[in-house]
């Protein structure tokens, strides 16, 4: 598109040159006529035939020379035409190019450019101690804090209930009495309980937009918000935070790309309270100096063992992070390198805080709810118990486990004779009745 409009606004440019040449040579000429016409009239008038000739050479020449600028006026006008015709084409291509440029942003297409995969930092230049401290500052700000606690190779990837959680520092918006009235009908409730967020729908766009770069950010994405389409406002209610005040250890510039490790200070930076590793592109706005990139959970520091779990019936695993606590082992599912949910098998009427050494990991949907449920194999040293933790959707798209039943293992336990992931499903499927009313 862009060589085409090079080559008419080229056209046009030469088309008026064409048509200016013509013009003077032929005002040229016309001067030249008037000096002749002025010389035939000096003649000897005694001959009336050479005067009527002279007076015909005038008005032929008078005649030739309007129409000759009522031509060249004809010219200009056309060629302004074409000029016109060109500048409207660039000011559409321009157009073309920009909705290019913004659907190429729509469509997040990031590159990964942080060696996400990896473990350790990019090589680069080391920042400074008052570096660190304004990039801490940054990050600890409420704004910015929401990007902490979550885990996203690129930007696109984020967990955006935890970015807003709280209202990402965005103000509440005006919103007017029938927007609360179709919010509180949406979630089936007469009055608000907790504190109530309100954003506006492009207050949202635009903070994603600011923060990543992003445009024109898809607002269902805040599956943990209500969003009342015609009013174009999100909302929400909280009763705590998940706010994480966090100290920047080290990090490195490569270019615009920064780098620092962060954990969290007197609170878990996420729920494993793991080191993680995050990479910010330095914008060169003082107001904004930085966007978000990636999050990288170092989940490999927290975990004591990691597990290839199966998908029962398929040749399928998912990879779990174990790690041992005083009240009993923590499973952390792994997906893309990054922690996306944390399971604590808990039971009310046995003491699992010995029971660290976890055996084996299953899934399988052992209810016949479409929901794929966690099966653990775990020991003390000397006893063996069965834990099954139900899943369960906790709004849609988001799925939570239970921390398992007591009575569930107790009854696997009295029933099966070898406590094998496979033996323990294969009971629960030939069971489902009893199993369902325990």
């Amino acid at each position: 598109m862009k060589k085409k409009i090079i080559k008419t606004i080229s056209g046009a440019m030469a088309a008026a040159i064409i048509l200016s040449g013509c013009n003077s040579p032929q005002l040229k000429i016309d001067s030249e006529d008037e000096e002749a016409v002025e010389d035939s009239g000096e003649a000897d008038s005694e001959n009336e035939s050479d005067e009527e000739s002279t007076n015909e050479s005038e008005e032929a020449s008078t005649k030739e020379t309007e129409d000759e600028e009522t031509e060249a006026k004809e010219s200009d006008a056309d060629s302004s035409a074409d000029a016109s015709d060109a500048d409207e084409e660039s000011d559409s291509a321009k157009k073309d190019n920009d909705n290019d440029s913004k659907k190429k942003t729509d469509e997040s297409e990031f590159e990964d450019i942080t060696d996400y995969d990896s473990t350790v930092m990019l090589d680069g230049e080391e920042l400074t101690e008052d570096e660190l401290s304004d990039i801490q500052d940054f990050l600890n700000q409420q704004e910015n804090n929401g990007f902490v606690a979550t885990s996203y190779r690129t930007p696109d990837k984020a967990n955006w209930n935890e970015v807003f959680y709280g209202g990402a520092g965005i103000e509440n918006c005006d919103y007017p009495d029938e927007a609360l009235d179709a919010y509180l009908d949406a979630i089936g409730e007469d009055f608000v309980e907790y504190d109530l967020i309100a954003l506006s729908g492009d207050d949202v766009r635009s903070y994603v937009e600011s923060k990543t770069g992003i445009t024109d950010f898809d607002i269902s994405l805040l599956g943990g918000f209500t969003y009342i389409e015609e009013y174009d406002i999100l909302f929400d209610q909280v009763s705590d935070t998940n706010y994480v005040n966090v100290v920047c250890e080290e990090g490195i510039r490569r270019d615009d790309l920064i780098q620092v490790l962060v954990y969290g200070e007197m609170q878990m930076v996420g729920e494993l309270g793991t080191y993680r590793r995050i990479s910010l592109i330095e914008t060169g706005d003082s107001d904004n100096p930085y966007m978000f990139y990636s999050n990288r959970e170092l989940w490999e520091d927290y975990a004591d063992s990691v597990i290839e779990a199966s998908v029962y019936g398929t040749d399928e695993t998912i990879t779990c992070a174990i790690s041992g606590t005083a009240y009993g082992p923590d499973i952390a599912i792994i997906e893309d390198n990054a922690v996306e949910d944390i399971i604590y098998p808990r039971l009310s009427d046995i003491d699992l805080s010995d029971f660290n050494d976890v055996k084996e990991i299953a899934f399988c949907d052992v209810n016949d709810d479409d929901l794929t449920d966690m099966v653990l194999i775990l020991s003390d040293g000397d006893d063996t118990v069965a834990v099954v933790c139900d899943a369960h959707e906790y709004y849609e798209g988001y799925i939570e486990y239970s921390q398992g039943s007591s009575a569930v293992t107790i009854w696997l336990s009295d029933n099966v004779k070898k406590l094998t992931a496979d033996n323990v499903i294969e009971y629960i499927l030939n069971h489902q009745d009893e199993y369902n009313e325990l």
